[in-house]
């Protein structure tokens, strides 16, 4: 057959040794290249698609073999990239999907998250690209029902995951849209596929969906009724599925979200309750690890972050002080330093309690401590994470809220920032409604900026232009925080820092 005439073809094909090596492409590809890669590409072109799988596997097992020894770099991001594409190419799909999660997942550490949802889209066209695109038959994720009618158990997993990490990697790209429908994607594969009903399925593969769902929500991307009947239905069907897995992590962070959703629909006293289930299962040295793992950070933790916005609310200043000592003193120091975006989740409104109540610059040294070192040290001065562009203009707020009757080293730096509108331009725009439902909105701590310099002699020159700009950039947070839904706390402190500046501004034209 066609095969075996294939077969004995090559078996007559010989390779000089000396010619092999003097060819330029011989050092990288010497294990399994063609002197000439045209004689590959002929071949490769009439040789069957089981034959070539067959031959991805077999150099997949080799590379593997070689990459197991002890003097070889168990972390060689190249090495591990040149075996996915051959497992992938052999069609393994468990195999493609347990090393593209992997390499993905440490790309996503690196902040390549466009790289790393390649590597994931890799393996999932293996499954949407089955089927013409114009036919009538429904698709779940992407791929056809009567596919998603035949995987297993193992293959379910397989497809959520690399789905809910794709979600992840489009959020931290701040691009909310594209996280939004591959949480979503995977959703509706798991409500069709039939074996998720299956005893041996582990449910809890399926819980990042609606914790990743409930981000998107939260900065905007989901359109909702009145009634906000979708974030309802997705915080109960979190809760339900979490209290019957009975696991501490993913119930623990189910009861955080149930407790975000009453805050948001204006229930603060039966959010703070939630709070006290939390205190009752949340262990931060033994679960932190796991909740980060499958989250992407510390959702759990995070609770404590958002009670502080609902104490603000409810009047409850001590309150909101102590939960900022307990976050400072407990759970930040035993939270990973190399997850920055944590760890900035964790303080955010910590930053904005502690400056409101004179402690500013004890805030800026939290800032460098907690923040800024741990960065660099891990991931050098020049490594990117979400809220970095953020970073500047907190520190130069904090050391002027703290300094306000003190001189200050930079103040010319500082000045010049501020009457640079480009400054004032948030990138990605995502920025605002992501960290308007942590605390104030960006935008707002923004304009703080040149309401602070204005009230100082040094810069009594530009005091009017840099008051008008303070007042048109809180007045467009306090628009941001009330039509774009973000929390109640974002649209008080707007409104509170709007009426001082108007009155600074009153003050200096009479």
């Amino acid at each position: 057959n066609e095969e075996e005439k294939i077969d004995a073809s090559l078996d007559k094909v010989t390779i000089s040794q000396k010619g092999r090596r003097s060819h330029p492409l011989y050092a990288e590809n010497r294990r399994y290249r063609f002197t000439h890669d045209s004689w590959k590409t002929s071949i490769l072109g009439i040789m069957l698609d089981g034959r070539k799988a067959e031959l991805h596997e077999y150099v997949a097992i080799t590379l593997e073999q070689e990459m197991s020894g002890e003097n070889h770099n168990q972390d060689d991001l190249k090495g591990q990239l040149r075996v996915f594409t051959h497992w992938n190419s052999s069609g393994n799909f468990a195999k493609a999907s347990e090393l593209g999660l992997k390499i993905g997942s440490q790309m996503m550490i690196l902040g390549l998250n466009l790289q790393a949802i390649m590597i994931f889209n890799d393996v999932l066209d293996r499954w949407t690209s089955i089927g013409p695109e114009d036919d009538d038959e429904e698709r779940y994720g992407g791929i056809e029902a009567s596919i998603l009618d035949s995987i297993d158990v193992q293959e379910l997993e397989y497809l959520l995951k690399l789905n809910i990490q794709k979600g992840k990697a489009f959020c931290s790209l701040g691009k909310g849209k594209d996280g939004f429908k591959a949480f979503q994607g995977a959703l509706d594969i798991l409500h069709y596929a039939p074996c998720a009903s299956d005893s041996d399925f582990d449910r809890s593969v399926s819980f990042p969906i609606f914790s990743g769902l409930f981000v998107v929500l939260k900065v905007g991307v989901v359109t909702q009724d009145s009634e906000s009947s979708y974030e309802k239905e997705l915080c109960k069907q979190f809760v339900e599925q979490a209290r019957l897995n009975n696991d501490p992590v993913h119930y623990g962070r189910a009861v955080a979200m149930e407790g975000e959703t009453l805050a948001r629909l204006g229930n603060f006293e039966e959010a703070l309750e939630t709070l006290d289930v939390i205190k009752s299962i949340y262990d931060i040295e033994s679960q932190h690890a796991a909740i980060c793992k499958s989250y992407g950070s510390d959702r759990v933790g995070q609770a404590f972050q958002h009670s502080i916005n609902w104490n603000h609310v409810l009047g409850r200043t001590d309150a909101a002080l102590d939960t900022c000592k307990y976050i400072v003193d407990e759970i930040v120091p035993k939270s990973d330093p190399k997850n920055v975006h944590n760890t900035m989740c964790l303080l955010y409104s910590v930053f904005v309690t502690m400056k409101e109540n004179g402690m500013a610059l004890e805030a800026r040294d939290i800032f460098n401590l907690r923040l800024v070192e741990p960065f660099e040290e891990h991931f050098g001065s020049e490594g990117t994470t979400f809220s970095k562009p953020l970073w500047k203009p907190i520190l130069m707020l904090l050391d002027l809220q703290g300094n306000q009757d003190r001189p200050i080293d930079n103040i010319d730096e500082y000045l010049v920032w501020a009457l640079d509108e480009n400054n004032y331009i948030l990138k990605p725009a995502m920025l605002e409604g992501a960290w308007g439902n942590f605390g104030p909105t960006p935008t707002a701590l923004l304009a703080e900026i040149p309401y602070f310099l204005s009230r100082r002699n040094e810069c009594i020159q530009h005091r009017r232009c840099l008051l008008r700009r303070a007042i048109t950039q809180m007045t467009i947070s306090l628009d941001n925080a009330t039509s774009k839904n973000m929390i109640l706390f974002a649209q008080m402190y707007a409104k509170q820092k709007l009426d001082t500046m108007k009155a600074f501004e009153k003050e200096c034209n009479n």
